[in-house]
C-alpha cells in the first residue's frame, strides 16, 4: 500500500513555482530548463527506447514536443522541480530529471532519463541521488516514491542504489507504450538520514 500521508506534508509547502535551485554533483549540473535546450532536447529525446520507459514522453519526439515541454517548465506548470541534466565540464545537455508531486504516488516522485549516448556512465544515479537529497532537504515529505517499468533494469538499479525499497507491482499508462506493468518503490526520511550517516562514516 502507498502511504498517503505525504500529501498532508506537501500541502504545507509554499508554492514552489519555478524557484528551482541549481544542484551540483561531482560531474553534473542540474539546472532549470531554458529555451536554448529545445533543439538538443528534441534530438536526444527522439528515441523509442527512452519514450517507452516513461509515462509522458511521446515517440516520435518532435521539435514541437520539446518546445511545449520547455514552455510548460518556464510557465511553472509542474508541481515540483524539473531539471535539465548537463555535464559540469561542458554544459552539454544529456537528459532530464524531476521531483514532482504525482497523483499516482500520492506524493513526491523522482523521475529521470538520459540520452542513449550517456547510458552506463553512472550519470543517472548521480542525478537521482541529488534529487533525493533535494526532496528531503527542501520539503517536509516523510516519504518519496519512484516508479520504473518491469522491463527496465537500468532504472531499477538506479532506484535501488539510491536506497529505495520495493513496494509492489502496478500498471500505468504510457503515451508511447500503452498500459504497461511497473514496479513501485519508496524511500523514507529516516532511511535517507541513515544512508547519509553511513556515507559520512565511510
Amino acid at each position: 500500500m502507498i502511504d498517503t500521508t505525504t500529501d498532508t506534508a506537501l500541502s504545507r509547502q509554499t508554492d514552489m513555482g519555478y524557484d528551482t535551485p541549481v544542484l551540483l554533483t561531482e560531474r553534473l549540473v542540474l539546472r532549470p530548463p531554458h529555451e536554448d535546450d529545445v533543439e538538443e532536447l528534441a534530438k536526444i529525446a527522439n528515441n523509442r527506447q527512452i519514450a517507452e520507459m516513461t509515462s509522458r514522453m511521446p515517440f516520435p519526439y518532435r521539435l514541437s514536443d520539446a518546445e511545449a515541454f520547455v514552455g510548460s517548465c518556464l510557465r511553472g506548470e509542474h508541481d515540483g522541480y524539473v531539471y535539465a541534466i548537463t555535464l559540469a565540464d561542458t554544459g552539454h545537455l544529456i537528459g532530464f530529471c524531476g521531483l514532482e508531486k504525482r497523483t499516482r504516488s500520492a506524493g513526491f516522485e523522482i523521475g529521470f532519463w538520459l540520452g542513449e549516448d550517456y547510458w552506463g556512465a553512472g550519470y543517472a544515479t548521480e542525478a537521482a541521488n541529488a534529487l533525493v537529497d533535494q526532496a528531503f532537504r527542501s520539503t517536509d515529505a516523510e516519504q518519496i516514491h519512484a516508479v520504473c517499468r518491469t522491463v527496465n533494469p537500468r532504472s531499477r538499479n538506479v532506484i535501488r542504489k539510491c536506497g529505495f525499497t520495493f513496494v509492489g507491482k502496478d500498471e500505468i499508462d504510457s503515451v508511447a507504450a500503452g498500459r504497461v506493468p511497473v514496479e513501485r518503490y519508496t524511500l523514507s526520511r529516516p532511511a535517507w538520514l541513515e544512508r547519509k550517516t553511513e556515507r559520512r562514516r565511510g
